[in-house]
């Protein structure tokens, strides 16, 4: 018994929406692109021991900010392609870019092998949040990405990026990379190609 007189064992577990939400959102980061696998609900909540509802509310969440896709079957893992990873990519040069510009982490402070992580300093929220989505979106190709190119591969952490437009060339050349290899990316991270590093 505690000092309140609960036994832990009996207390409940009010909070099975956030505990499922983490779980899952590291399950979709660690198991790299699922290429439309489903996502049965009642599989996921028995797996994960709490009721369907916390499963169903989070699938609907995860799929607001785009890591997986609502279909009339329930909900699946979204389908890469090479063109659309392009996009993807592209897309975070452009928010990276934004933030750069707005003042995040000018200077010493911004990580180019992390950029994204880096432009969430953006002193606007919505564009903090803009980054913060699209790297969760990328986060299944992390470790493809390291393959291809090498580990932080895109600059060193603490590198002097006092001149701005220094660093926003280093931006899009990163992104531009990626995005013109973004085939070998999805081909490595779907297991399809043993890549030497670019």
């Amino acid at each position: 018994m505690t000092a309140h007189g609960w036994e832990p064992a009996l207390v409940r577990d009010r909070d099975p929406f956030d505990r499922t939400l983490e779980t899952l959102r590291q399950r979709l980061t660690r198991a790299g692109p699922l290429q439309g696998a489903a996502l049965p609900i009642s599989g996921l909540a028995e797996e994960l021991g709490v009721s369907p509802t916390p499963v169903r509310e989070v699938l609907a969440r995860l799929a607001g900010e785009g890591l997986i896709a609502r279909t009339p079957q329930g909900y699946a893992a979204l389908l890469l392609d090479p063109a659309g990873l392009a996009e993807l990519y592209d897309l975070a040069s452009v928010l990276v870019a934004a933030a750069v510009q707005s003042g995040a982490q000018a200077g010493d402070g911004f990580d180019l092998a992390d950029p994204l992580s880096s432009a969430q300093a953006a002193p606007n929220r919505a564009l903090a949040q803009a980054c913060a989505r699209v790297q969760a979106q990328l986060a299944p190709l992390a470790r493809a990405e390291a393959e291809v190119f090498g580990a932080g591969s895109g600059g060193v952490a603490g590198d002097d990026w006092a001149d701005r437009k220094a660093l926003l060339r280093a931006v899009r050349r990163h992104y531009a990379r990626r995005a013109a290899q973004s085939g070998r990316i999805l081909a490595v991270a779907l297991g399809l190609l043993k890549s030497p590093r670019i």
